[in-house]
């Protein structure tokens, strides 16, 4: 006779996960291992369901949020605009903080990415900056070597006017306990409302769930002075559902695509402006573009002076240049600078409906922002999903106004008094404009099923910004934001391959501008190039049969035992395994009942078992690929004790 007793070792209960099909599991309490005593593998079950046939499962409806900033890219064909009155021309992009004796407004572009920005006064006296927390951690002694590997979500309200509710996202990555930071300091430089005791500011995280034991900002908060002029990114949310089901990675690509590309989503375009287009505050309600991917610079100062109306403030429309913004000299001038479209001229470019003469209409003069080229995509070739979030630069188009030009890229140049003052490396503008996500929710979805962990970006509020005009004195507030953003990790645009480079209307295929032209009034110099750098997914989805029939699943508790590959292999292991069948259908768990696994008896002095580490590996040892396993996967080991006869009973 025996009795039994089942230990589930359950990947999703783990906190020691290194990867899917890799972790540890410690038992709530140890159990005794005596002599005679079995210990086998039950059961596994390993989670194929979506990588073996590549499906993507929603257990319940997903209720999607996507929050985006816009950028523009400062390149030299879009610095002056012609006008509708006498063909003058016009610089709508004004350099407001540098002064003449910095930049001309009539100086061409530099090429960098500019983001749109708010600009208000600060006029509350309980606006808080925090630029650091601390967190304490719990007790690190007892064999864990490693911490972090997670994200805390720390919810607060923006100082600008309408008092947005935001989100910065805090990444911890995984680290070894000698590696912490000094006093458990983490830099997070915020601006958030409060009250007279502090800033509003809540953690969505509960602490016992992350190991930590308590957060604190308190040491780190300042108030912000009023008077102070704070810009803010300006963001546009988007907000939709994915019903319950299986789909394949293209399906949900294309219902995803369906919901941020609809030029109509927020309303009926119009192609018409009335005269309160071009005036103050614009009531106009229906635009060329009605999405939160693409707007307009009028609509979006349209929606700003609604929003100071309301709340009794003035607002402004800024672009800010946060984004590497390293000059001749090596000094990084991001978040220092802003500039802003001249309003003025752009709307005084309307001339009203004549029902007399209807050819006497004139719109303002109105510029597109954000990305055209709104997309996810399943690429077939690389098992991937990829994000296009741009607005192509167009080239060669035809003379006669149609929408015939390709994407493709030009050559920028720098043409600067000061070089050294404000001059960054020129190159080829990759995109007139485009988007980027500050937000996308649930992180379960977006992050662990369609592998886009680090695509988001999160402004930092860390730099002076010289307002209004440059000064000797910068201000004393960190009253502006830099934001990283890397080509083909947070933005799109068009790829510079090694074939943009090639003129090719010319046999001698010379290198732009050509030398035969001046150097003063060199030539227009445009290249198609389709090729897009995308932000790819880190997941790749799995559409064909494994290679190998079997999995080994080895289970390594605080006991040896010995299992002998063939001869000249050295695949020997001091552990329990088992064998589990490879074969899968869509849908399903690959799983075995314990008929592939090898038993152990215990010999010798009793051993405490505590804990277990799962290893599911390839026939050869390997890992298996991300590919292949999800997150949903369980092992149960079964312990058998024989029950002991008592052989102290007298016989009758």
């Amino acid at each position: 006779m025996s009795e039994s007793t089942i230990l589930e070792l359950r990947q999703k209960n783990s906190s020691d996960v290194e990867r899917n099909g890799i972790y540890k599991t410690t038992l709530d309490t140890a159990i005794q291992i005596e002599e005679g005593d079995q210990v086998n593998v039950k059961a596994i079950y390993l989670d194929t369901s979506e990588s073996s046939a590549g499906f993507i499962h929603l257990e319940e409806d997903v209720d999607i949020t996507m929050e985006m900033a816009i950028y523009i890219q400062n390149y030299k064909l879009d610095q002056r605009f012609i006008s509708h009155f006498g063909q003058e021309s016009l610089e709508l992009r004004q350099y407001v903080n540098m002064g003449n004796d910095v930049r001309s407004p009539f100086e061409l572009g530099d090429n960098n990415i500019w983001w749109l920005a708010q600009h208000s006064e600060n006029v509350s006296s309980t606006n808080w900056k925090v630029q650091k927390i601390k967190i304490t951690i719990g007790d690190l002694s007892k064999g864990v070597d490693n911490y972090g590997g997670l994200t805390l979500h720390f919810n607060y309200v923006s100082t600008a006017p309408g008092a947005a509710n935001l989100v910065y996202p805090l990444k911890i990555k995984s680290t070894r306990k000698q590696n912490l930071p000094p006093n458990g300091e983490y830099a997070i430089n915020i601006l958030s409302r409060g009250d007279g005791d502090g800033p509003f500011i809540t953690l969505q995280e509960k602490l016992p769930q992350t190991g930590i034991t308590s957060v604190t900002w308190e040491p780190y908060q300042e108030q912000v002075d009023p008077g102070e002029t704070i810009f803010t990114l300006q963001r546009f949310p988007l907000n939709f559902t994915i019903g319950a089901g299986d789909y394949t990675p293209g399906e949900l690509a294309d219902i995803i695509t369906e919901n941020m590309a609809n030029v109509e989503l927020e309303g009926k375009v119009n192609d018409l402006y009335d005269d309160n287009a071009s005036s103050t505050p614009i009531t106009k309600t229906n635009w060329p573009a009605m999405s939160p991917f693409l707007t307009t610079i009028l609509k979006n100062d349209a929606e700003l002076q609604r929003k100071a109306l309301t709340e009794g403030e003035t607002i402004g429309q800024s672009f800010v240049n946060a984004t590497d913004y390293i000059v001749d000299n090596g000094n990084d001038l991001a978040g220092t600078f802003y500039m802003e479209y001249n309003l003025i001229d752009m709307k005084g470019e309307y001339v009203a409906p004549n029902p007399a003469n209807p050819a006497d209409y004139n719109p303002p003069l109105d510029k597109y922002i954000g990305a055209n080229e709104v997309a996810l995509i399943f690429d077939e070739n690389t098992n991937k999903l990829q994000f296009n979030l741009h607005f192509p630069i167009y080239v060669n188009e035809s003379s006669s106004g149609s929408n015939d030009a390709s994407p493709g890229v030009v050559y920028n140049g720098i043409d600067n008094n000061l070089p050294g003052v404000f001059s960054v490396p020129t190159g080829m503008p990759l995109r007139y404009s485009g988007v980027a996500f500050t937000r996308l929710e649930p992180t379960s979805f977006w992050e662990n099923q369609l592998g886009f962990g680090d695509i988001t970006i999160t402004p930092e509020m860390n730099a002076n910004l010289n307002y209004p005009i440059s000064t000797s004195t910068p201000p004393t507030h960190n009253n502006s934001f830099t934001i990283k953003a890397n080509n083909g990790e947070q933005i799109t645009g068009a790829f510079p391959a090694l074939d943009v480079a090639v003129i090719k209307s010319e046999t001698s295929f010379s290198t732009p501008p050509f030398s035969n032209i001046s150097t003063t009034n060199p030539p227009l110099i445009e290249i198609s190039n389709p090729a897009i750098w995308s932000v790819n997914s880190t997941k790749t989805y799995n559409n064909s049969i494994a290679d190998e029939g079997y999995f080994i699943v080895d289970v390594s508790p605080n006991f040896n035992q010995n299992l002998v590959g063939e001869i000249g292999s050295s695949q020997s292991s001091k552990s329990t395994q088992s064998i589990v069948n490879r074969y899968y259908t869509q849908n399903s768990f690959t799983s075995d009942q314990g008929a592939g696994s090898i038993s152990y008896t215990h010999s010798g002095a009793p051993q405490m078992l505590s804990e277990f580490q799962v290893r599911v590996l390839n026939p050869d040892r390997s890992t298996v690929k991300p590919s292949i396993l999800q997150e949903k996967n369980t092992v149960f080991i079964e312990v058998i004790k024989p029950i002991k006869s008592n052989t102290n009973q007298n016989p009758k």
